[in-house]
């Protein structure tokens, strides 16, 4: 070597230009690419006029390799065209090797990393999976048991009105006995002229035969046991059933009751029987909180809120609700009756909000409480548009 400039020489470790003369040019490499820089590298520089690649120096103070790109090129005579020197333009490497190191370490930690991380997804998507299915079987059971509930209300319900209900269908069953006793005796008389009056008063027992079992079919649909199923139901003919039953019976004599319908709010998508549930519930509440008071009156209004949404409400004229007990109304075994159990609101605030629906109430202005609830309108799009 003849000369090497003083980045090289401080990168090699080298102080002087002097200290070259002792050094060949194999001694900047470290031994394992020595062979291939002689035996490979140099005859395609000496043919070629130029080689380029990458060599392996060595520390001379450390020992230390460095990793170095190379670019020799031959000069020729400018005469002769022999070779007459080479030049090289060496490139310390050994930041970017580092840099190569890391970046490489990074991806291979990244991609276990990757692997790791897929598997935990994996397993905690196997976890959620579980989960859900385990939510939905207790879901379903929950509403099994919401359903029970539901019923055994009902039958609870169903037993308080017995006695109402006995003397409600006494009326028609006295009615039809006095009717055939009368065509009895018309018959005995063996009058051609009574035929009319006897028809009649067959036409009459028909009726209240008819209504007799009118009663017991209703009673029965009250406490029907089965899955909830949900259609559009005419909400004022829902209405009107409910509280002939909820208030049949001398406990409701005096009760002036009066339907505010609007037109807009006739149809719903309920479950009817869950419905007159609630509505039995909430009119014979309204009935007992009216027991004693001079004033009788029982409003149900429907009122129509948007396309998705009507209101029904159900307002007696009794004494209200007392203030302190207003915010635990729908608390379990909480109740304003000496001897009420305290799950009537709260099955009924369950049966509305699982028709997706919110129950609450409020003083009514003229005394007394309205309780209101709302409901899945069955109004189409195409109804309101032709309304």
């Amino acid at each position: 070597p003849h000369y090497l400039n003083p980045a090289g020489l401080k990168l090699v470790g080298l102080t002087t230009i002097a200290e070259l003369s002792r050094l060949h040019i194999l001694d900047f490499l470290i031994p394992e690419d020595r062979n291939r820089a002689r035996e490979e590298c140099w005859p395609i520089l000496m043919r070629m006029g130029r080689w380029r690649g990458e060599l392996v120096f060595r520390h001379f103070k450390t020992g230390m390799p460095m990793p170095f790109l190379v670019d020799w090129f031959r000069i020729d005579h400018p005469r002769t065209r022999q070779p007459m020197n080479i030049a090289t333009v060496s490139r310390d490497l050994t930041a970017q090797k580092r840099s190569e190191r890391e970046l490489r370490h990074l991806n291979e930690t990244l991609e276990q990393r990757v692997v790791e991380r897929t598997a935990e997804l994996a397993d905690a998507n196997d976890r959620l999976l579980t989960q859900m299915v385990e939510r939905e079987r207790s879901d379903l059971r929950l509403q099994a048991v919401q359903l029970e509930l539901f019923r055994a209300a009902r039958l609870s319900t169903a037993g308080q009105m017995a006695a109402a209900l006995a003397h409600e269908i006494n009326q028609p069953l006295a009615a039809v006995t006095n009717s055939i006793h009368a065509v009895r005796h018309l018959l005995a008389t063996d009058d051609p002229a009574k035929k009319g009056t006897v028809r009649a008063v067959l036409d009459e027992a028909s009726e209240q035969a008819l209504r007799g079992g009118q009663i017991i079919q209703r009673l029965g649909d009250f406490v029907t046991c089965g899955e909830t199923e949900k259609q559009i139901e005419t909400l004022p003919t829902l209405i009107e059933e409910a509280s002939a039953l909820a208030l049949a019976g001398s406990g409701a004599l005096g009760i002036r009751v009066s339907f505010r319908f609007d037109a807009r709010a006739s149809t719903i998508i309920a479950d009817r029987i869950q419905i007159q549930q609630v509505l039995i519930n909430l009119i014979r509440n309204a009935a007992e909180a009216m027991g004693g008071m001079e004033r009788r009156e029982l409003v149900l209004t429907t009122k129509f809120v948007d396309s998705e949404k009507v209101e029904v409400a159900v307002a007696d004229r009794g004494p209200g609700l007392p203030k302190e007990r207003t915010g635990e109304l729908f608390r379990p075994f909480v109740s304003t009756k000496r001897d009420g159990m305290g799950l009537g609101l709260l099955i009924c605030r369950s049966i509305v909000e699982a028709h997706g629906g919110r129950l609450w109430s409020e003083p009514n202005p003229g005394g007394g409480t309205i309780f209101h609830f709302s409901l899945m309108s069955g109004l189409t799009l195409g109804e309101l548009n032709d309304g």
